[in-house]
């Protein structure tokens, strides 16, 4: 449901998920969410476009991120307070090493409070 977007040396810029999507795709709010996706990814056949042809125009460049070595306990509070589903990992000289969600901490949190 989210991808992180990374430079050439592997370092977070941003993230994309559906939602990014679906406000680059068409306004054509009668359109179903689908077909609007589809006109997004089409590509254009001019030279010239008002539509998004990159990641970079339609991601989120404000993005959290986590060092692989901080302790679960601390990312509760920040998917709870920035209602992010997602979190990209990062970790030797920033660089992504895998995404976390909300699903994989209370998952991890389970196995521990069984402990």
């Amino acid at each position: 449901k989210a991808l992180p977007v990374v430079d050439r040396a592997r370092r977070v810029v941003g993230i994309v998920t559906l939602a990014d999507f679906l406000r680059g795709a068409s306004l054509d709010l009668h359109a179903d969410w689908a077909t609007r996706l589809r006109q997004l990814i089409r590509p254009t056949p001019s030279t010239h476009s008002d539509k998004a042809e990159v990641v970079g125009q339609i991601m989120s460049r404000q993005v959290q991120v986590a060092s692989a070595d901080r302790p679960l306990a601390d990312l509760v509070p920040l998917f709870a307070a920035t209602g992010h589903h997602h979190i990209p990992i990062v970790g030797d000289e920033a660089r992504l090493v895998g995404i976390l969600t909300q699903s994989d901490l209370v998952a991890a949190l389970a196995r521990v409070d069984r402990l």
